[in-house]
């Protein structure tokens, strides 16, 4: 009997709403799922970037695919550019200051990739070319005078993670735009789609019948387009692309929904008499340690305890002293993000920071100690520069501790970005490769990349051999799509009489 009486309710209010009338007491009724603007925005949005990033991820994967370092790598950061600049919304568009700084890093990233052989620094260019593009992105969709270094750390990690939970946009977008397509009945884009299929083939046959009918023109190609793909070269180039395609898209569908806030909370909530109990512990055991080290280490004429190599000396001390130095800047960074103010706060963490610097001074101490004695290898010049790059954010700690409005985020993309720019660019291959040579040690050439080569100029040991064949056969197969500017100077070098 209930059943009944609710479902000629149902009937009946589904009848006044059929002819727009609404009882005093009722609401209008409720719909689930998306409505036919959000359907129709969707459609405009995959009609707007569909073909875009079909063209930006067959760029990309041109550009890249097995080529992380090659004059393939500044256009890839151009059309990401070009791509971007389609794609954002038209408000989005205008170039904000700061995006200037992290698009010139890109291209300077991208122009120190073509210039070097080394992997590290590639993998460093590649990896700071994704981070200022994701900057890029943030500072044009959103407001980001007011954020916090831990803001901007959340909001870049938010935008990745959040780009991945998109990966249905794509498909939902596309069914929309299908539906949208077939009730307009429009044939147009159906038959401009049947002549890109069957033109496809017939390219494809005109192609490799000039191929085959003139030898300059396939040579031409070949340097192009590096034909002579392995099949099992298909599938990554196919993944390449595949990742390409969703990356871009659902990094930009991400970005423009306007999920991340622009606001900036303040979290110092809690009590600074906390915070400063355990900052007076930290401070003494610091202040007792940094005493030490002025005594006895900088004033002492670095002695050595009595057992102690150099190298004993330097590998206990530094790996110790560099993790601390890493928590010292993460404590830092807690207590003024999570504490009220407090006068006594920001002394004891100055003292900290200060005490952090000596910490910094003996590990380049330790580690310079270590070089003498046994020379450079790359891992121990980018210690050295680790250590560098610690002190200049540091700098910055200390500024806000006393400038709450100090832009440390933006501090910190601009120092990490001149540093990188700065060690790439520097090759530092060549100076431990000048360095080595000098002391007659010729042990580690065979872990340089083609930038020692300069230094290496006029080298006749034995150790050089598998060197110069290695550098020499890279550079024999570079191509035009694979050129590198370093393995040709390098080429140049070795080839001298």
């Amino acid at each position: 009997m209930d059943n009944q009486n609710y479902q000629g309710k149902e009937i009946i209010q589904n009848e006044i709403y059929h002819n727009g009338m609404y009882p005093p007491y009722s609401q209008p009724p409720v719909y689930y799922g998306e409505t036919e603007e959000q359907k129709q925005k969707r459609a405009e949005v995959f009609k707007m970037m569909a073909l875009p990033t079909v063209i930006y991820a067959f760029l990309y994967t041109f550009c890249l695919y097995k080529n992380s370092n090659s004059i393939m790598t500044p256009v890839f950061v151009l059309a990401t550019l070009w791509y971007c600049k389609t794609v954002l919304a038209k408000e989005q568009q205008k170039l904000k200051p700061f995006s200037i700084f992290c698009i010139a890093g890109m291209l300077l990233l991208a122009v120190s990739a073509a210039c070097t052989g080394s992997a590290p620094l590639i993998f460093m260019n590649l990896a700071g070319i994704f981070l200022l593009l994701v900057c890029t992105l943030l500072f044009q969709c959103c407001s980001t005078e007011n954020w916090t270094i831990a803001k901007g750390f959340s909001a870049t990690v938010t935008a990745i993670c959040g780009a991945i939970g998109c990966i249905g946009e794509p498909f939902s977008d596309f069914s929309c735009f299908q539906k949208k397509r077939v009730r307009k009945k429009d044939p147009r884009a159906g038959y401009i789609f049947l002549g890109v299929l069957f033109a496809i083939p017939v390219l494809l046959i005109i192609v490799a019948l000039l191929y085959c009918a003139d030898a300059v023109f396939a040579d031409m190609l070949r340097s192009m387009f590096d034909f002579d793909i392995e099949v099992s070269g298909v599938v990554p180039a196919g993944m390449m692309f595949c990742y390409a395609l969703f990356a871009s898209y659902c990094g930009i569908r991400y970005l423009e929904k306007g999920t991340i806030s622009s606001e900036s909370k303040d979290y110092r909530k809690f009590e600074p008499v906390v915070a400063n109990t355990i900052l007076v512990l930290v401070s003494a055991v610091y202040l007792a340690f940094s005493a030490i080290q002025i005594l006895y280490l900088f004033w002492g004429n670095m002695q050595l305890p009595d057992g102690y190599t150099y190298a004993e000396y330097a590998r206990e001390g530094f790996f110790q002293l560099l993790f601390v130095c890493m928590i010292n800047v993460g404590l830092v960074l807690f207590f003024m993000g999570c504490f009220r103010e407090n006068r006594l706060k920001k002394i004891l963490l100055t003292v900290i920071s200060l005490c952090t610097y000596i910490m910094l001074a003996s590990s380049a101490l330790r580690m310079c100690m270590y070089i003498e004695n046994y020379n450079l290898t790359f891992l121990r010049v980018l210690v050295l520069w680790l250590l560098g790059l610690t002190g200049i954010l540091l700098a910055g700690i200390l500024l806000q501790i006393y400038k709450d409005r100090f832009p440390l985020f933006r501090y910190t993309i601009v120092a990490v970005t001149v540093f990188v720019l700065g060690f790439t660019f520097s090759h530092p291959d060549y100076w431990i490769a000048k360095y080595n040579t000098a002391r007659q040690d010729y042990s580690y050439i065979g872990h340089l990349s083609a930038d020692a080569a300069p230094a290496l100029d006029g080298c006749t040991a034995e150790e050089m051999k598998p060197y110069i064949n290695r550098v020499n056969d890279h550079a024999g197969e570079m191509t035009f799509r694979t050129f590198n500017f370093s393995y040709a100077v390098a080429e140049k070098v070795m080839d001298k009489p």
